[in-house]
Parts: C-alpha cells; sequence; structure tokens
C-alpha cells in the first residue's frame, strides 16, 4: 500500500464519509491503481503533469518518485484540508501545488508558472458523482491544457456501470468510456481488480 500517515489517513478517511460526492471513497487509493494511474502518465518522459483531485498525496507522491529532476506536477484540489495535508505531507521542489477547482485547469495552471500544454493530466475526480455541468467543465479544461501529444488518465470504481448514488439525482448508473469519448479521440481502459473498490482505468489522448 503506497505511504500516508496516520493523521493524512484520518483526514481523507473523515472526507470519504462525511463529504462522500467530493472524494467518492472513504479509502486512498491502493498500489495497484496508483502504479496503473502513474504508469499510464508516462511521467519519466514528462515535463508538465497536472494532477487533478490528489488528496492527501498519495498518487502526488508516486509521480514525483518518476518524475524528470527538471519536471513539474501541478495538483489542483478544491477541498482546504485535503490541500493543507498534501503539503503537510509532499515536499519537492518540483511540485506546485494549487487550491481551486478543476473547472479551470488552464487557467491556474498558467497562473502558476505552465508554460505552454502539459504532458499529461491525471485525475482522481469522482466523476460520477460531480454534477453533469461542472463534470463537462473540468473535462473540457483538462482537454484544452494538453499537448497533442498529451495523456489524460482517469480511473472509475467499476460498480458506476450498475449504480451511483447522489444525494443531489439518487440512483443512477454512469458510463465513463461513453463520458470520457466526447472529449477524446482516444480512450483505452484497463481493469484493476485488486484496488478497493475495483477500479478501471482509462487512459485518454487528444
Amino acid at each position: 500500500m503506497p505511504s500516508y500517515d496516520p493523521r493524512s489517513f484520518y483526514t481523507f478517511l473523515k472526507k470519504g464519509i462525511l463529504e462522500w460526492e467530493q472524494t467518492a471513497s472513504p479509502l486512498p487509493s491502493q498500489r495497484f491503481l496508483v502504479n496503473a494511474m502513474v504508469n499510464g502518465t508516462r511521467p519519466e518522459s514528462a515535463g508538465a503533469i497536472v494532477e487533478l483531485g490528489p488528496g492527501v498525496g498519495v498518487m502526488t507522491s508516486a509521480l514525483l518518485r518518476r518524475m524528470r529532476p527538471d519536471a513539474q506536477l501541478y495538483t489542483i484540489e478544491i477541498d482546504g484540508p485535503l490541500h493543507e495535508e498534501l503539503l503537510r505531507h509532499v515536499s519537492d521542489p518540483r511540485l506546485v501545488a494549487i487550491l481551486g477547482s478543476a473547472e479551470h485547469t488552464g487557467t491556474l495552471a498558467a497562473e502558476h508558472g505552465l508554460d505552454g500544454k502539459a504532458d499529461a493530466v491525471l485525475s482522481s475526480l469522482g466523476l460520477s458523482l460531480i454534477p453533469p455541468e461542472v463534470r463537462h467543465r473540468i473535462l473540457e479544461s483538462a482537454a484544452r491544457v494538453l499537448g497533442p501529444h498529451g495523456v489524460f488518465v482517469q480511473f472509475g470504481y467499476v460498480h458506476t456501470k450498475y449504480f451511483v448514488y447522489s444525494r443531489a439525482r439518487g440512483y443512477e448508473r454512469f458510463d465513463y468510456f461513453g463520458t470520457l469519448q466526447r472529449y477524446f479521440s482516444r480512450v483505452e481502459r484497463q481493469p484493476v481488480p485488486l484496488n478497493v473498490p475495483p477500479a478501471y482505468v482509462y487512459v485518454c489522448r487528444p
């Protein structure tokens, strides 16, 4: 399992229980999912990566371990306490941690130093629980910030194909594959059955 300290774990667990529609899970991602997500971004060859919804930094740390010394990682987190935990837990000169909404990915990254386009965007956002109009703005912004050979990597839990519960919309299904195809020309899916809960990783290209 990826390394995170008890305080970070408790912060995420509390958010996962009390603000389910924001985190979409009470547990940080396990190593199986982290590895699949990070592999999809090709961090060794990337000069700039944007991470959406870093939480307490589980995937952030894994990305930084494999990124080039001259690369930059821009994280965008909407939740203040999770953002503070990330800053406390991850210290690296290549990390640019931003507090804000992924609806404004391109603008926020540019304001904090991104010059040009990103080579990869890694998203841990619970897209199935995000209101449709907000989800559209997030995916549109993520697609725009990518370079022509960039990659967008997103995970989704297997059960969302059959049911998702939202306080605002009740029970429904969510089609990650079909949704992502509206924003990217090529979408590939990889199962990660050993994660809890089981997930798919979607690797998307412009």
